[in-house]
């Protein structure tokens, strides 16, 4: 597909050529009140360095031509976002299989509709000008709720005399992060940060009434806002033991390894384990071990998953990869996630499998610390 090959070839030269030569009213951060003579979608693409192309691949598909052309406001992810979703999504396939192929056709076929409408905006024009350091609730055209968006102040540069705001697009995970005049933004410990996006450019105003404010590249495409928890976990301390248990849903795939990521709370193990947050990743493996915990509690250090992870019977016991597979649970160590996914047409709607893995700390001075991850995942 020539647009995909010109995509990857983008990819190959990275973020510097664009940062050496940028398009007129796309350039880093700041307020933009730039008129084009463009309607939205045509403005997307006639993009010179063709940053919007794979985007427009997805509203083609889903005939969204004239919605993007009447919306209010349209947050764009550019085509750097929309990639790394879909290689998150070919990754998920080639975990179990390096061999699948995973086309875009279809990672298209299963993207969600009212995922792509999350950034559609009917109601009003958002942007920096319109923003507060508050968070605002606003209403988007998929009417999924927890979007909100607000300017945050950025320490003063030597440039500048005035104060200088940046615009993020936020959707609120567990309890919206407090935010304040000053800039300062704090989530409580216990509590997920939100997905704050930060708008790269701001306040194009399309020929066809659009306010256009482009995410920033490192934006995962629907991949920051749906397939994560959006609610934290109940936690429970129990001498040398802490419980996180964590209630999941997962659309039922006949076809593809779908499912979830969860984020462990960092700075709650942390504390639990009486070590520096930053220091945990590297100790996986080493003074922390990964365990799949079975249904008679018994610990499991074996990886039957990409290690460390396990697949996990109906029952929530270890298997291999096959027929008795049904979910499977494995450990992102450099950035400390769960990735959550089904055997594609093994599990049933309307099921909640629970598995279980833990990770015991060797502390010198407390003897063993097991944090233990309970997963109720319902197949919906």
């Amino acid at each position: 597909m020539k647009t995909l090959y010109r995509f990857a070839l983008l990819l190959a030269f990275g973020l510097t050529v664009i940062g050496c030569k940028k398009a007129a009213y796309l350039t880093d951060d700041g307020l933009h009140t730039a008129e084009v003579n463009l309607s939205t979608y045509d403005y997307l693409a006639a993009h010179p360095a063709g940053m919007f192309d794979t985007l427009l691949l997805v509203i083609d598909h889903f005939k969204l031509k004239d919605e993007i052309n009447k919306a209010k406001t349209f947050w764009a992810p550019s085509d750097y976002s929309v990639n790394r979703y879909y290689k998150q999504k070919e990754d998920s396939v080639k975990y179990v299989d390096e061999n699948a192929q995973y086309s875009f056709d279809q990672f298209l076929n299963e993207i969600p509709v009212d995922s792509v409408r999350a950034y559609i905006y009917n109601d009003a024009p958002y942007d920096l000008e319109t923003a507060s350091t508050a968070y605002t609730t606003i209403k988007n055209a998929a009417n999924v709720g927890g979007f909100v968006y607000h300017r945050q102040k950025q320490p003063k540069p030597l440039w500048s005399s005035g104060a200088l705001y940046y615009l993020y697009y936020v959707k609120i995970r567990g309890e919206a992060d407090q935010t304040s005049p000053d800039g300062t933004v704090t989530y409580k410990e216990d509590d997920q940060p939100d997905m704050r996006i930060f708008c790269q450019t701001t306040g194009i105003k399309t020929a066809s009434g659009t306010t256009l404010n482009v995410l920033a590249n490192t934006h995962t495409f629907i991949g920051d806002f749906v397939p994560r928890l959006l609610t934290g976990p109940k936690i429970v301390e129990t001498g040398s033991t802490l419980t996180f248990t964590y209630d999941l849903s997962i659309k039922y795939d006949a076809a593809g390894y779908t499912g979830t990521t969860v984020d462990i709370m960092l700075p709650r193990l942390a504390r639990f384990y009486g070590v520096e947050s930053g220091a945990i990743p590297a100790l996986v493996g080493k003074d922390i071990t990964y365990y799949a915990v079975q249904p008679d509690g018994s610990l499991n250090a074996n990886s039957t998953a990409n290690a460390p992870g396990h697949w996990f019977d109906t029952k929530g016991q270890t298997c291999s990869w096959g027929t008795d597979a049904r979910i499977v649970s494995e450990l992102a160590t450099s950035t400390m996630t769960f990735n959550i996914l089904q055997y594609p047409g093994q599990t049933t709607v309307g099921s909640t499998y629970t598995v279980r893995q833990s990770l015991v700390y060797k502390s010198k001075t407390k003897g063993d610390l097991n944090a233990v991850f309970v997963f109720n995942v319902k197949i919906k």
